[in-house]
């Protein structure tokens, strides 16, 4: 997080809090702040120019979704991830995730179409692209979907399985890219193929747990 940031004129959400939810969540997402790495609220103020006030109203959201823990004596820290809660979230999100996608794209209009296939492109601009990206991409397809639970529930998920790979699968096979890894998701969703495009969310995401499983179980991993 780059010390002394302030919110750019004209791009203020509703909330000083959202605004301070939506930086927090990035860094932590990006891997700025590792797992286990303390949060204070005192330093964090200062870094983004907020009040106290706004920064601890974000890390109970924050908490609340599973992203920090939160600590005595006005801190925090990044939540670290295991094999099981691995297993439990990407249970979930297999079975929640298409389903709202598939909602989202039987629903979804030209705008829909146009802001998937935009969040897409930006894909495209690093082989590697960081996670704030990715996460606006998937964000984008499950958009339109019509049940505010539903979306609520998936994006709290996929923030904590983001999470996870940023934690532990910082390196990609050489010949890893993001855009290509989802490209089909992209094509299948401005199609308008609703259950196309759900089918090969499961997929996707049933390949993405099991590398990370590889990863927790295997016999280089550290410590918890």
């Amino acid at each position: 997080m780059t010390t002394g940031a302030r919110i750019p004129a004209g791009e203020q959400p509703p909330t000083l809090a959202e605004w301070a939810d939506q930086q927090l969540r990035d860094s932590i997402l990006q891997g700025d702040f590792g797992p286990g790495d303390t949060l204070v609220i005192s330093t964090l103020a200062e870094q983004l120019g907020l009040s106290a006030t706004p920064l601890r109203e974000a890390l109970r959201k924050l908490a609340a979704e599973g992203l920090v823990v939160l600590q005595s004596h006005g801190s925090a820290r990044v939540a670290e991830v295991d094999l099981q809660e691995a297993n439990e979230i990407y249970e979930l999100r297999l079975i929640l995730e298409p389903m709202a996608l598939e909602r989202a794209v039987a629903a979804g209009n030209a705008g829909y179409r146009q802001r998937v296939e935009e969040t897409w492109n930006s894909l495209t601009t690093e082989q590697i692209a960081p996670a704030s990206l990715h996460a606006t991409f998937h964000r984008a397809l499950l958009s339109t979907c019509d049940s505010a639970w539903l979306l609520q529930l998936t994006t709290m998920l996929s923030d904590r399985a983001g999470l996870m790979m940023t934690i532990q699968l910082p390196d990609r096979p050489s010949n890893y890219k993001t855009a290509e890894a989802h490209r089909t998701l992209m094509e299948l969703a401005t199609a308008g193929d609703a259950a196309g495009a759900a089918t090969e969310l499961r997929r996707h995401l049933s390949t993405t747990l099991a590398a990370l499983h590889a990863v927790l179980s295997g016999p280089s991993r550290g410590p918890d």
